[in-house]
């Protein structure tokens, strides 16, 4: 009973904060890079954000103007205000520009190489060369360490193909990352061996300290909204569809 009275007052609620917010367009960028965001064949954007964005419009009633942008671009709309919000991982550069509000997704960091290399324990890395994408960061030991025979390259597909070319024994990155240029392959994630887990890290909603279309109201809108998805598991069933 009190959680059917729950549900009526969210919707009720909903809608009414929809009706206050429905007129203004709110601008959101979305970094470009597979999984998470790119664009069609016609210009549209797809992926894992802006499948997410599409939930919140259509729950809301909120009209999102979404924009797949370099991610230095996105960083750059964020700080003028020309987008309102943006969903990525919170950074101490990135508090700078804008404040995160929900958390979306976690993603889980890890370390793998092909079948026949399990790795059980930190140290097994030192006997392995490992691919990684430049500009990425995992956890404080792996990004700093020295010893490890680390290969950086341009983008988790580079990373992935040297592995597979056999260039590097390991590849480190987001598990879903990693199986989604797998998948692209036409592979299956059966040809790893056991992977090192890293850290989790989550991507947050995050909005420009200058937005000139964020109100409270609207705001409070995309935090319960956000916040009603992952009760009803819709963000995790998108995420499973790329994993």
């Amino acid at each position: 009973m009190f959680r059917t009275l729950f549900s009526l007052l969210f919707s009720f609620l909903l809608c009414f904060w929809s009706s206050l917010a429905s007129a203004t367009t709110l601008h959101v960028s979305v970094f470009d890079l597979h999984p998470f965001g790119s664009r069609d064949a016609e210009g549209r954007g797809v992926g894992i954000i802006p499948e997410i964005l599409q939930e919140i419009s259509q729950e809301t009633g909120l009209d999102l103007n979404v924009r797949v942008v370099p991610y230095k671009r996105m960083f750059f709309e964020l700080e003028t205000g020309d987008t309102d919000f943006a969903i990525f991982f919170r950074t101490t550069r990135s508090e700078q520009i804008a404040t995160p509000k929900v958390r979306v997704y976690t993603l889980r960091n890890i370390v793998v190489g092909k079948r026949g290399i399990d790795l059980l324990a930190y140290n097994d890395l030192y006997r392995h060369t490992i691919s990684v994408p430049r500009g990425t960061f995992y956890q404080e030991k792996f990004d700093n360490d020295p010893v490890l025979k680390k290969t950086l390259v341009p983008g988790f597909s580079n990373a992935v193909n040297q592995l597979l070319e056999d260039r590097a024994e390991l590849v480190a990155g987001p598990e879903i990352s990693i199986v989604y240029h797998l998948r692209n392959l036409g592979l299956s994630k059966d040809i790893l061996g056991q992977s090192l887990f890293l850290s989790n890290r989550s991507a947050w909603l995050q909005v420009s300290e200058r937005s000139k279309n964020l109100t409270p109201e609207t705001l409070q809108i995309l935090v319960d909204t956000v916040n009603k998805l992952h009760q009803n598991k819709i963000i995790e069933n998108i995420m499973k569809k790329y994993n």
